[in-house]
């Protein structure tokens, strides 16, 4: 099969999480930057929110038994806002990788502690190029994720993509959700793919995933998500990230987690 067509199906593979089922924690709606592109998590920026770490730990506590119990991966991803200003990170990182199988932070760089144990995975967010100093040890555990705007041209792109390729890093692509311009986007990414190795460049669907379960039937929402329970900063939790869907106050975490994987969960899967 052509290379291109490949990189072009990777880019709409609307099944690419299917069989997922994570917990994001939002651990703040505060961040340090105010990228025009950034989706948030669609969350509020006022009033300030810290998640309280104790009950963070608690949620990741339920997840990876629930996850354990089943005999599926868990996957923790922690974002926010900017997870980076939050003051008991590398705590709630060490709790989730005592117990679960894959622990990731999304960042825009402000996360990143040169001892990176704790985590299997950091996704760095740059709009630009940054001093590549604090990073050269850990190449193998970073992505650079560079969301591509549809006011962005090649010549804006490649040397972006290209200072961070020298470096030995990841690099994936994704289209900017809001944009009426889709096509367009795509075109220039596939343009950036066909110059490196598929090993080290990479993309993702950018939309609505069709593959979440009875927690997403008829929603209208124009939504990127994977099927999660989303742990927001405020210590509420829903199956949606816009807290459009059931939010869950149980007792327990134990409870909620259970609750939010069935209703993930695909017909037949």
């Amino acid at each position: 099969m052509d290379v291109h067509w490949i990189r072009f199906t990777m880019l709409n593979n609307k099944l690419i999480h299917q069989d997922e089922f994570r917990l994001r924690v939002l651990l703040t709606n505060k961040c340090d930057k105010n990228c025009d592109f950034c989706l948030n998590d669609f969350q509020p920026k006022c009033p300030l929110y810290f998640a309280d770490m104790i009950d963070v730990t608690d949620c990741i506590r339920a997840y990876g038994q629930f996850m354990r119990s089943i005999n599926e991966t868990s996957i923790v991803t922690f974002s926010g806002g900017e997870p980076g200003i939050y003051p008991h990170l590398e705590a709630v990182l060490a709790n989730a990788r005592y117990r679960c199988d894959i622990v990731k932070v999304v960042t825009n760089g402000s996360a990143f502690y040169h001892d990176s144990k704790y985590v299997d995975h950091w996704n760095i967010h740059v709009t630009d190029r940054v001093p590549l100093s604090p990073y050269r040890n850990h190449v193998d555990n970073i992505t650079i994720q560079i969301v591509v705007t549809e006011d962005m041209t090649y010549e804006d792109l490649f040397p972006l993509v290209d200072y961070y390729h020298s470096a030995g890093f990841l690099i994936k692509l994704f289209s900017e959700f809001n944009s009426k311009h889709q096509q367009k986007i795509e075109n220039l990414i596939l343009e950036i793919y066909e110059l490196y190795d598929r090993e080290k460049i990479c993309g993702r669907f950018t939309g609505v995933q069709v593959n979440r379960g009875h927690a997403c039937e008829n929603c209208k929402m124009k939504c990127v998500t994977l099927k999660a329970l989303w742990y927001f900063p405020d210590g509420s939790s829903s199956t949606c990230p816009q807290g459009r869907g059931e939010m869950y106050d149980d007792d327990c975490w134990d409870e909620t987690v259970e609750k939010a994987y069935y209703a993930h969960k695909v017909k037949g899967s």
